[in-house]
């Protein structure tokens, strides 16, 4: 118990000064849009972002800021990075397709999640975790009480109890692996370059391209275009969501 404590306050420690460098930059990159500093405040922005990269706000500020800068492609992927994190973000859904049509007038985004995805996403897997949990309490619980009772009654009552929380336990652990999957995968990506081409037959990209990632090595990511098209880019023209 005294390991375990040791090891609580140690993490509590640590964490503490990330957070409040996390609190002060997150201020003062704030600070820097209203003063309509655009590029230094995207900068403060993708800095809290390095440490801390489930911070929702900062991606959707970063967006914002490089949509003053008319970086379209790394706004949309500050907001892309929201969806990822919130699916349901209606906001973040109106921002990416203002990017695209300041792209291009005649491009009208469409989500790559249908409305069951976006929801079942939205739950977090350790939300999934705590109701798998209550579940197991559940499944516990009518066994018990089906044993040290007589009435035939109670014993089915305890019995469909058991069977339905058996059910919800399986699902919530699948949906938890689901969309702890999604969360985890980095297999999409963004074009955010303005001048981004293929290395080998030096196909155009747009800014703003969404790219699915194929395989990679140290000197090229192979990626699938919406299209269907296969070919590879340099790391550095595109960010991963």
């Amino acid at each position: 118990m005294k390991a375990i404590l040791k090891h609580i306050v140690i993490f509590c420690f640590t964490i503490s000064p990330i957070l409040s460098v996390a609190n002060s930059t997150f201020q003062e990159a704030v600070g820097a849009f209203n003063q309509e500093k655009y590029e230094l405040s995207a900068e403060k922005f993708d800095s809290i972002i390095s440490i801390s990269p489930d911070n929702i706000s900062a991606y959707f500020n970063y967006g914002l800021a490089k949509m003053q800068t008319k970086n379209y492609g790394e706004a949309i992927w500050g907001f892309q990075k929201v969806l990822k994190l919130r699916p349901s973000d209606l906001e973040a859904k109106e921002k990416i397709q203002e990017c695209y049509l300041e792209l291009n007038p005649n491009h009208y985004w469409k989500y790559r999640l249908n409305g069951f995805q976006a929801s079942l996403y939205s739950i977090s897997a350790n939300t999934w975790g705590v109701f798998t949990v209550l579940c197991a309490v559940l499944i516990a619980a009518s066994i018990v009480l089906f044993k040290l009772n007589k009435s035939h009654s109670t014993r089915r009552l305890m019995l469909v109890i058991g069977v339905i929380s058996s059910l919800f336990f399986v699902f919530s652990i699948l949906f938890g692996a689901l969309t702890n999957s999604y969360v985890t995968s980095n297999n999409y990506a963004i074009v955010t370059s303005k001048n981004a081409e293929s290395i080998h037959d030096k196909v155009k990209l747009s800014e703003g391209d969404f790219v699915e990632i194929i395989g990679e090595d140290s000197e090229e990511i192979r990626v699938r275009l919406e299209e269907g098209e296969m070919i590879s880019l340099k790391e550095e023209d595109i960010r991963r969501i």
